[in-house]
């Protein structure tokens, strides 16, 4: 078939294909009108269903402070280089483990070791190998963490990032006080629609909740690699901000 004769096959089959697509749009129209149209008929005579959504938002202070830091090292023998990554960790586990901060989690991370060319000026291959193993810490005494991070630097071990969040527990808390704000809410402006409608009574009948959101990046410091010449290291500042927290509730209520 030449390219002719395919240019043509599909010219006629275009009418046909805009029929097909616009029948299926119609079906889908006519299904959605259908399901709202069920459930009104389903009420009885004299009642209105009412579907309303509604939003809150609060801002909240950070609670939480994260660091993210990690064992960096590179060396010409790959087993000589796992070793000293090891040794590095073990000693920084020994050290987070005989600290006094409260409410501390700990958590290691990717472990990667791979084979690099630094290609100097020469134009000679330098074949080295490199590895890394990450380590988080978070908690919410900011100060006794930001003195062992500081600890930790001195270490040799290097800090990627510092970030302040709002805690898991927090924003369910946050969530709660909300939730009951949404419904509330939800429920003054169903009445208000009801009496306007002449009814006398609201019924909430249906309560969709969405996830909680946490809006906005955590405030966060990048931080440089530290030298591993520097004996003392003074502990990296921070200040927490704040963090907004929304929740949506969709509702449907009758009004008789």
């Amino acid at each position: 078939m030449n390219n002719d004769s395919a240019i043509a096959q599909i010219q006629q089959r275009q009418p046909f294909l805009l029929v097909l697509a616009t029948f299926g749009m119609l079906i889908l129209a006519l299904a959605s009108n259908n399901t709202r149209a069920q459930a009104t008929e389903l009420l009885p005579e004299g009642q209105t269903l009412i579907r309303l959504s509604v939003s809150e938002t609060r801002s909240v202070a950070q609670d939480l402070l994260v660091a993210h830091l990690r064992v960096e090292k590179e060396d010409r023998d790959a087993t000589a280089l796992q070793n000293d990554i090891n040794q590095m960790m073990t000693a920084a586990l020994a050290l987070i483990d005989a600290s006094t901060v409260s409410e501390l989690d700990v958590e290691t991370g990717y472990y990667n070791v791979y084979q690099t060319n630094r290609q100097p000026q020469g134009g000679r291959a330098d074949q080295i190998w490199r590895g890394t193993q990450s380590l988080t810490l978070q908690s919410r005494s900011s100060a006794e963490l930001l003195s062992l991070v500081g600890e930790l630097q001195s270490e040799g071990l290097i800090l990627g990032n510092l970030s302040y969040q709002v805690s898991d527990e927090l924003a369910r808390d946050v969530r709660d006080s909300l939730l009951e704000t949404a419904l509330n809410s939800a429920r003054m402006q169903a009445e208000r629609i009801a009496e306007a409608l002449g009814k006398d009574e609201v019924d909430i009948a249906i309560v969709d909740l969405d996830d909680i959101s946490r809006g906005g990046q955590p405030r966060s410091m990048m931080m440089r690699s530290a030298s591993l010449a520097d004996t003392e290291m003074a502990p990296p500042a921070a200040r927490a901000g704040e963090s907004e927290v929304s929740l949506s509730v969709r509702v449907q209520a009758v009004a008789k």
